[in-house]
């Protein structure tokens, strides 16, 4: 049986910097592997592990699809689209919970916060430091190179 679950929203933000929030925020989620990636359009990529005792687990591992459509007045819809990699999924409806509920939701948080916030100069609105290469995660300690928003390693906000 083929399971493929769908999550999709719309953010007040410009396309290009959703799909820099959500390649950051993807980068930062446990076991993933960027298969292909078009800028501002499309991220195909792998997450999780297939060690995970249930298909319930938003770690299982599964096939991302990540879509961008940019919308009139600076605003994005993002299309998610995941399916398992392994076959034996009994509770679908359960499967796409735990998925939300266990990773996508973060990122869509994530991106309505910044979203509502945003009007016209991200760093002002947020008071968000940029990142330098004398700086460290306060959460996990690594030392962070590039002007980034998001911990690589643990996913904390840098804000």
């Amino acid at each position: 049986m083929k399971i493929n679950v769908m999550y999709e929203d719309s953010f007040r933000l410009d396309v290009k910097k959703a799909f820099d929030l959500t390649m950051q925020w993807l980068l930062s989620q446990h076991k993933v592997k960027i298969k292909e990636s078009t800028p501002s359009k499309c991220i195909e990529a792998k997450q999780g592990t297939m060690m995970t005792n249930t298909g319930h687990d938003p770690n299982w591992k599964k096939r991302i699809q990540i879509n961008f459509y940019e919308l009139e007045e600076k605003s994005v819809l993002i299309r998610i689209e995941a399916a398992p990699l392994a076959r034996n999924i009994f509770r679908v409806e359960k499967l796409k919970q735990s998925w939300f509920d266990g990773l996508f939701s973060h990122l869509f948080s994530l991106l309505h916060t910044i979203g509502k916030q945003q009007k016209s100069d991200i760093n002002k609105e947020f008071n968000f430091k940029v990142v330098d290469s004398n700086k460290f995660c306060p959460h996990c300690g690594r030392n962070v190179k590039e002007k980034i928003f998001i911990c690589p390693d643990c996913g904390n906000d840098l804000g």
